[in-house]
C-alpha cells in the first residue's frame, strides 16, 4: 500500500468488484473516465477482467480509498512500457464516487502516481491522456506538470459526436524540478510526515 496524503493506493482485490461494479456501470463516470458510457459491464464480465489483471505484470491496477475512512473513492493504473531503452509509465484514473468531484482529490491521486513512477520506479518518463471534453482532467495534468505532447483526432465517438484524445507527458527531470513545491502544495501539513516515510527531498 502506498498512503499519501489524504488518500491510499492499494491493489484491487475481488471483494472490491462489487463497488467497481457500481462504477463501471455509471453512465457519466464511464463517458469521462474512458469516453466510452454504454459499455455496461455485468460481474462475470468483471470477474474475468479481474483474473487478467491479476495475470498481467506489466500493469498494476489500484483501488483509491481514503486514509481515515478506508473508503473506496476511485481506481487508478499504472502501465509499464519499455520501448528503446526508455523506461515508460502510462498513468490514468477516475473518482467514482460523483460527489468528490472537483475536490482536489484528483490532483493528489495524479501526484501520488507520479511519485510511484519517478520516486520509487525511477522510469524515465510518464504519459496520459483524456478524452478533448474532459478539461477536469486536462486541467489537473497540466497543475502537476504534465505538457501536451499531441492529438489523436477523432478517436471517440461520444453522445451522437467525434471527438479528439489528448496526450501529455512529463519526464523525471521535469519532475524533479517541480516535485518540493508541488507536494507542499498537495500535502499541506501532512508533507514532513510523507518525507520522514517516503523519501528524501533535496532542492
Amino acid at each position: 500500500m502506498f498512503e499519501f496524503g489524504d488518500i491510499r493506493l492499494r491493489p484491487i482485490e475481488r471483494e472490491d468488484l462489487k463497488v467497481l461494479h457500481e462504477w463501471e456501470n455509471d453512465f457519466e463516470v464511464i463517458m469521462y473516465s474512458r469516453n466510452m458510457p454504454i459499455n455496461f459491464v455485468n460481474m462475470p464480465q468483471l470477474e474475468k477482467r479481474y483474473e487478467e489483471w491479476v495475470k498481467d505484470e506489466r500493469e498494476q491496477r489500484f483501488i483509491i480509498e481514503l486514509v481515515d475512512s478506508k473508503e473506496a473513492i476511485g481506481i487508478a493504473r499504472l502501465e509499464h512500457k519499455d520501448w528503446a531503452n526508455v523506461r515508460s509509465a502510462d498513468v490514468g484514473t477516475y473518482i467514482g464516487k460523483k460527489e468528490l468531484w472537483g475536490k482536489g482529490y484528483g490532483r493528489q491521486i495524479t501526484v501520488a502516481l507520479l511519485e510511484i513512477v519517478f520516486n520509487q520506479l525511477n522510469m524515465d518518463r510518464c504519459e496520459a491522456s483524456s478524452v478533448e471534453y474532459n478539461t477536469r482532467a486536462h486541467k489537473v495534468l497540466e497543475a502537476c506538470g504534465f505538457r501536451k505532447t499531441g492529438i489523436m483526432r477523432q478517436s471517440a465517438f461520444v453522445n451522437g459526436r467525434k471527438w479528439n484524445r489528448v496526450y501529455f507527458d512529463i519526464l523525471r527531470e521535469e519532475y524533479l524540478k517541480i516535485r518540493v513545491e508541488l507536494l507542499k502544495k498537495v500535502l499541506g501539513s501532512k508533507l514532513d510526515a510523507y518525507i520522514e516515510k517516503h523519501c528524501s527531498i533535496k532542492e
